[in-house]
């Protein structure tokens, strides 16, 4: 047993350790769990304790409720844990030997605002029966005591365990999504132990697991039952919409898939029993002991016979569950229908055939305005206010394109002298030496 004050906190505190406090008194110090637990002045006057009253020195209150809040929250998600007890923070925050003064009062300010609740009243909030009871969640104490028991004095109770709210909601997400990934859509009822094999990836023992079965059975998302003794989770159809209570005819498809799981383990059994009288028949044959080797075959007959009717049975049975998961597939197509019949309806409520040839018009009249108005604005009716002919214009323009036509063939001659100041041209030179060319023609034939 030992002593501790609460400093400069609220009132006087005196804590019994337990067995596993004690122990945790002499764990090592945490590694550094923020950027200032290395600054020796910063975390002692983190770690001190709270003033008497808040109106003194509001800012020194908030500053350290905020910081101490969001490290424990941190640090239990860190840990993997969705729960603590108030003894274990300070083997958590333990630094140099020191512990923080004022976990109490934080603790107490965080249930205020509902960032975590005692187990017990956590699960007093749902309707959590066997639940609840499995993993001992309930204290044994009166419930008026343990719902009033955290805010009506000013002590903590170091072994009272209590829920980190936000956390369990992020776990129980991450549930939700493992299960609905990988069990069977169509039947949302599934056995708690199968369900519990599926999600030990994300919920590492059972505790965590009921927690966050808690959790979603508080959103409406699942439903938790025991039935014959068998204690089964029913989902929700759909991500949407809030889970509807364990119904007969959920109870009736869970029998049927756990026979047919029955049946199936038995077809298995009785597959490798045959195959084992018909291999020991071999054996007795090529030892000569024929008596032996037709006793295994008839046993190997009755197994067969067994075997072919819980194969019958099994048939029988899956046909039922296709039929059953085909008809509630059929059900969501129809109420899908019904549901979009029911926007049409609502969306042509206003609109009819007469409506729709006057809306039609009205458009057709608008898009006449809308021509004359943009022939008005491009100045044809300007046009037609000149009081200019198209006709007269089209004629006089004919008309220039013949007068210029006649000047284009009007050419003159191409002149034979030279232009004054112009050198002499070569031209008469050549008629010169074609000429001398035609006289000198007969000279140069004659011999």
């Amino acid at each position: 047993m030992s002593g501790r004050t609460g400093g400069g906190g609220v009132g006087v505190v005196i804590v019994i350790m337990s067995g596993a406090e004690a122990e945790a008194e002499v764990e090592v110090e945490a590694e550094p769990l923020c950027p200032d637990w290395s600054d020796d002045e910063r975390m002692a006057y983190l770690f001190s304790a709270f003033k008497r009253n808040r109106e003194v020195n509001s800012t020194d209150w908030d500053t350290k409720l905020a910081f101490w809040a969001a490290l424990i929250v941190q640090e239990a998600a860190r840990r993997g844990r969705l729960s603590f007890k108030p003894w274990e923070l300070r083997s958590w925050f333990r630094r140099k030997g020191a512990v923080p003064l004022g976990l109490d009062t934080v603790l107490q300010d965080m249930a205020r605002r509902g960032l975590i609740q005692k187990e017990s009243s956590f699960a007093a909030s749902v309707d959590a029966g066997w639940l609840a009871w499995s993993v001992g969640l309930f204290l044994i104490k009166p419930l008026k005591w343990t719902l009033t028991s955290l805010l009506g004095n000013n002590t903590v109770s170091p072994d009272e365990a209590y829920v980190i709210v936000e956390c369990v909601k992020e776990k129980a997400v991450e549930l939700l999504q493992l299960s609905q990934n990988h069990l069977e859509s169509s039947h949302p009822v599934v056995a708690f132990a199968r369900l519990q094999e599926v999600c030990q990836s994300v919920c590492n023992d059972e505790k965590t697991f009921c927690l966050c079965l808690l959790q979603l059975q508080r959103e409406k998302r699942v439903m938790v039952a025991e039935i014959d003794g068998d204690k089964i989770v029913k989902f929700s159809h759909s991500p949407t919409n809030k889970v509807s209570a364990v119904s007969e005819i959920d109870v009736g498809v869970y029998q049927l898939v756990k026979c047919e799981k029955m049946l199936t383990q038995k077809v298995e059994t009785l597959s490798q029993e045959a195959e084992r009288y018909k291999e020991d028949a071999r054996s007795h044959l090529r030892a000569g002991k024929k008596h032996l080797a037709l006793k295994s075959l008839r046993m190997k007959k009755r197994t067969d016979k067994r075997l072919d009717s819980i194969e019958a049975k099994l048939n029988t049975i899956q046909t039922i569950l296709d039929r059953i998961y085909s008809s509630q597939t059929d059900k969501t197509v129809v109420e899908a229908y019904q549901a979009g019949l029911g926007a049409l309806r609502e969306s042509m409520k206003d609109v009819s055939v007469e409506k729709v040839d006057k809306l039609m018009d009205q458009i057709e009249q608008f898009c006449e305005t809308q021509d004359d108005i943009n022939q008005t604005l491009a100045g044809e009716n300007l046009n037609a206010a000149g009081g200019v002919d198209t006709d007269e214009l089209e004629a006089e323009l004919n008309a220039l394109l013949e007068n210029t036509t006649e000047e284009t063939l009007l050419l003159p001659d191409v002149p034979t002298r030279p232009l004054p100041g112009s050198p002499s041209l070569k031209l008469p030179v050549a008629e010169v030496m074609d000429g001398e060319l035609e006289v000198s023609k007969p000279a140069l034939v004659q011999p």
